[in-house]
């Protein structure tokens, strides 16, 4: 979604600023589309309930959810990865990621993905609240290490909010689990023995390799993570049954985001 910055705001904005949740893959979305197509852009890191006013002054919406990433421009605010998706196919001189002959497949191959993901941040909320390893390593770096357990009874609140505001339910785990194995089926259906989804990369392979984040993570050269948190992101029944997503999706990073250091 696209909102217009009120003036005073729009002169204050850089060239391009995206705002992400350094863990999150709808912000991993944004910034791979913006690598591309080789379009530069600064980062603001987002930090759940402690950065909500910041990010909502940035986005300038007094009401309503506000989620990242963000991608700031002067004078507009784009608040959807689809949306920032299409800006850089405007935008950037590489292959579109969205073209316009197959845009109505790709968006709903998207919303299957979201859906899937939308269950999976349910999933991980509630690991996250029952891992207080997890929870020490959701701070800001600058925290120290030795005062993060201490702070637990505020990481722990401050992840209940996070649910609350994304309206996740945590005692359905069970058939959680079975929406998302029905769309690892669906799409290892519609991968077959293809390289992409579609018959090139575009935009919903990047949707599909984002969303297996939440059932085995990518190398921390992508998204980085500490121990405790990709323990509480890896969901391994389903990461065993799908290897061949998970491997298909290792080899989409390394083609289109650089080889992996381990």
């Amino acid at each position: 979604m696209a909102t217009a910055l009120p003036a005073r705001q729009a002169g204050s904005v850089p060239e391009r600023t995206l705002v992400v949740l350094r863990y999150s893959p709808w912000s991993e979305r944004a910034r791979w589309v913006l690598d591309h197509h080789h379009l530069s852009y600064r980062t603001l890191q987002h930090e759940p309930f402690l950065g909500e006013r910041r990010l909502r002054r940035l986005s300038g919406k007094r009401t309503g959810r506000v989620t990242v990433p963000i991608l700031l421009l002067p004078g507009e605010v784009l608040t959807d990865s689809w949306d920032i998706a299409l800006y850089a196919d405007r935008e950037g001189a590489s292959e579109k990621l969205i073209p316009a002959e197959g845009q109505e497949e790709i968006r709903h191959l998207t919303e299957l993905a979201d859906r899937a993901m939308e269950q999976n941040r349910a999933l991980f909320v509630a690991r996250l609240l029952g891992s207080g390893a997890a929870l020490d390593e959701t701070l800001p770096a600058w925290v120290p290490r030795v005062t993060r357990p201490l702070l637990r009874p505020v990481t722990r609140f401050a992840t209940g909010w996070f649910g609350r505001k994304y309206e996740v339910t945590l005692d359905q785990s069970e058939a959680q689990k079975q929406f998302l194995r029905g769309t690892l089926l669906d799409f290892r259906r519609r991968l077959a023995d293809g390289v992409y989804l579609l018959d090139r990369f575009s935009y919903a392979d990047i949707a599909l390799a984002t969303f297996l984040q939440g059932i085995s993570p990518v190398y921390d050269r992508y998204i980085a993570l500490g121990p405790a948190s990709r323990e509480v992101w890896t969901q391994p029944e389903l990461a065993r049954e799908f290897d061949d997503l998970v491997r298909w999706r290792d080899r989409l990073y390394a083609e289109k985001r650089g080889p992996a250091s381990g």
